[in-house]
């Protein structure tokens, strides 16, 4: 089956057509153009801010004409992922969608059903002309997935609306009404270098789930800069090991897949060395047997770099390796299972001069969220580096009196007999911004059943998808 050929048509329809246009952060310009053009098509006011974002506005129908608007929002950005053996340029091509029996997912590379599902239920909203809605006014952001750079720009003055549905949930029957807010630090270490002598072996480390940093935190999976440092310590605790290079990772919304470093050691250490590996893999694939089968520690000897890290600093890289943060720090103490602050380490960078590593804060409570940046601050500085903040945004604190929440939980129990689940979740959503550039504003965030985003195993749910765009449907019916 094709997908043009699921329903609802006109949701799927659009989602074919936006997943052949790239679209990874930071890459959004020809999509914003093709909601524009969308626009113009339909013959819909439109308007894009000076950073990027699109708003499209449309009318209420028949009998909602003086309702009051309400704000549909959903990011354009995606997390470009692809297996180790895909080729395609995620840059210049877009996604491969595939209808596998009740999914779609991708041909070796991330769907990006977060967040094209929420442009594609907005955009096929504001193409009909038989469902019965309030104003509308679409706001489609960019760079959501690098700090929620979009929201932070907007230029909210062409909105009037103060109820907002947030369309980047991954869950079905879940009402979300508060968020993690969240700090990207930047750490660098200065590091001494000195010619290097002996035997460069590459090891990478590999083969772990991966997934959303902020989602799947809570599922123990391993990060593969934590890993490497483990490894690398278990190395320099029985030979004399100079590292010469460390990458890892590059997106902190993603727990780290896979790492290498390049380590020069002495001739007579080569059978030591083997040793070493071939007991840290065996421990690694049978602690990692059933909940990441796939784990692996691979070697080759390569060229003899020009220089290395020296002792000194080797220890150093060590160090920050293995003191890094990682994982779920502390559970809400009000929400069962809800985590309530975690660090990522999603960027771990040694080529020469200095390491660089970047950490992914994220919290429930802003001011658990300054005590752990304020932990990650100790220890680099402890070994000689400084500290950056990058991106950072306010949790979405949850607010007793929701009229929006109300109607929302009132018809999804009309419509399947049982109350929707209400909650927070452990990651960052627009929301939070939103709540500041729109004062007053009353939010909600829902979405279909989205599996292992942020990776190439990310899945959309078929039927819930339909599920949940005739329940938007019936929401905007009740919103008069």
């Amino acid at each position: 089956m094709q997908i043009t050929e699921l329903k609802p048509k006109k949701v799927f329809y659009y989602f074919s057509e936006l997943a052949k246009i790239p679209h990874g952060s930071g890459n959004t310009r020809q999509i914003e153009q093709y909601c524009l053009d969308f626009a113009e098509r339909l013959g819909l006011d439109a308007y894009r801010d000076e950073y990027g974002n699109v708003m499209i506005f449309k009318g209420g129908t028949e009998g909602y004409e003086q309702s009051a608007p309400v704000i549909l929002q959903g990011h354009l950005d995606m997390v470009c992922e692809k297996l180790p053996n895909c080729t395609k340029d995620m840059d210049i091509e877009g996604i491969d969608v595939i209808v596998d029996r009740d999914i779609l997912r991708a041909d070796g590379t991330t769907l990006g059903a977060d967040d094209s599902i929420a442009a594609a239920y907005i955009l096929a909203l504001l193409d009909s002309d038989n469902i019965p809605h309030p104003p509308i006014e679409g706001l489609l952001t960019i760079d959501e997935e690098t700090g929620l750079r979009g929201a932070h720009a907007l230029d909210a003055s062409r909105l009037k609306g103060r109820r907002l549905i947030n369309i980047d949930s991954e869950a079905e029957g879940v009402l979300t009404v508060s968020c993690a807010g969240a700090s990207r630090v930047n750490c660098e270490i200065p590091i001494h270098t000195v010619t290097a002598d002996g035997i460069a072996k590459k090891i990478t480390i590999g083969g772990f789930l991966g997934g959303h940093s902020g989602i799947d935190i809570n599922k123990n999976r391993k990060n593969a800069i934590k890993v490497l440092g483990e490894l690398l310590y278990e190395l320099n605790g029985i030979i004399d090991i100079q590292i010469a290079s460390v990458y890892a990772g590059g997106r902190l919304n993603v727990i780290t897949p896979s790492a290498q470093a390049t380590v020069c050691i002495g001739k007579g250490d080569e059978k030591k060395f083997d040793r070493i590996i071939a007991v840290f893999d065996a421990e690694l694939k049978k602690e990692c047997a059933h909940s990441e089968p796939d784990a692996y520690v691979s070697v080759q000897t390569v060229s003899l770099p020009e220089l290395c890290a020296d002792c000194d600093s080797t220890d150093r890289i060590i160090f920050t390796l293995m003191q890094s943060p990682s994982g779920v720090r502390a559970m809400n103490a009000e929400i069962p299972n809800l985590v309530q602050t975690s660090s990522n380490p999603g960027e771990a960078v040694f080529d020469g001069g200095t390491l660089r590593l970047s950490f992914m804060i994220r919290s429930n409570a802003d001011a658990d969220k300054v005590s752990l940046v304020k932990t990650v601050k100790s220890f680099v500085e402890y070994a000689g580096g400084t500290i950056q903040l990058g991106d950072d945004y306010p949790a979405w604190e949850y607010i007793p009196d929701s009229p929006l929440r109300d109607t929302m939980a009132a018809v999804y129990e009309e419509m399947y007999g049982e109350k929707p689940i209400i909650t927070s979740i452990h990651a960052g959503l627009e929301c939070g911004i939103l709540n500041e550039k729109l004062p007053g504003v009353d939010m909600v965030s829902i979405g279909p059943s989205i599996r292992n985003v942020h990776t190439p195993e990310e899945y959309l749910d078929i039927k819930s998808c339909g599920r949940v765009w005739k329940y938007l449907l019936q929401v905007l019916k009740m919103l008069k």
